[in-house]
């Protein structure tokens, strides 16, 4: 009974020193930026032990270096919309429009932020027209812009609308 009670000891033991040994290497790899190995080591740390604070902690903040999901365009480009079938409306009507699709279909889950970062009376007269069918939301979105000549970039938290071109802009901030 003392040998196997030694015996474990001595493999409880082993398993710490383990596991420094891997927060250590975990901890080295976030040190240096190298977030998917360290959050890989920080896991499976956390697989031995749940309680693990270190780990927890750290794979909080990869987790919000690395953001805390996929990008809005990849979820935008998860998402299709069976049918647009836009006739000459507004630009601001069709982005809204994408943007109530993206609620629906993903039930609720996402909603679609815009940043209009032209001014409004640049786009009063723009009108769309679109018929497409089975397309990635970011696509429609894509297609409204090429439409209406306006470009449709993306922050963590917002789709950020302005002129396609530099020289665009200009002219619509000397009118």
């Amino acid at each position: 009974m003392k040998r196997l009670v030694a015996l474990l000891l001595f493999a409880f033991s082993n398993l710490s020193a383990q596991q420094a040994e891997i927060q250590s290497e975990a901890l080295r790899a976030f040190q240096e930026g190298d977030y998917p190995t360290a959050k890989s080591l920080f896991e499976s740390l956390l697989a031995v032990d749940p309680k693990n604070p270190a780990a927890r902690n750290y794979l909080r903040a990869i987790a919000a270096r690395e953001g805390s999901g996929p990008s809005l365009q990849a979820v935008l480009r998860k998402i299709n919309i069976p049918t647009i079938d836009f006739r000459d409306v507004s630009v601001r009507e069709a982005v809204a429009f994408v943007g109530q699709k993206v609620h629906e279909l993903s039930g609720g889950e996402r909603s679609l932020n815009v940043v209009w970062m032209v001014p409004p009376e640049t786009i009063a007269d723009k009108r769309v027209t679109l018929s497409l069918q089975n397309v990635p939301a970011a696509e429609v979105l894509r297609y409204i812009g090429d439409a209406s000549d306006l470009k449709f970039s993306y922050d963590a938290y917002a789709v950020k609308v302005r002129a396609s071109s530099p020289d665009n802009l200009e002219s619509q901030v000397r009118e």
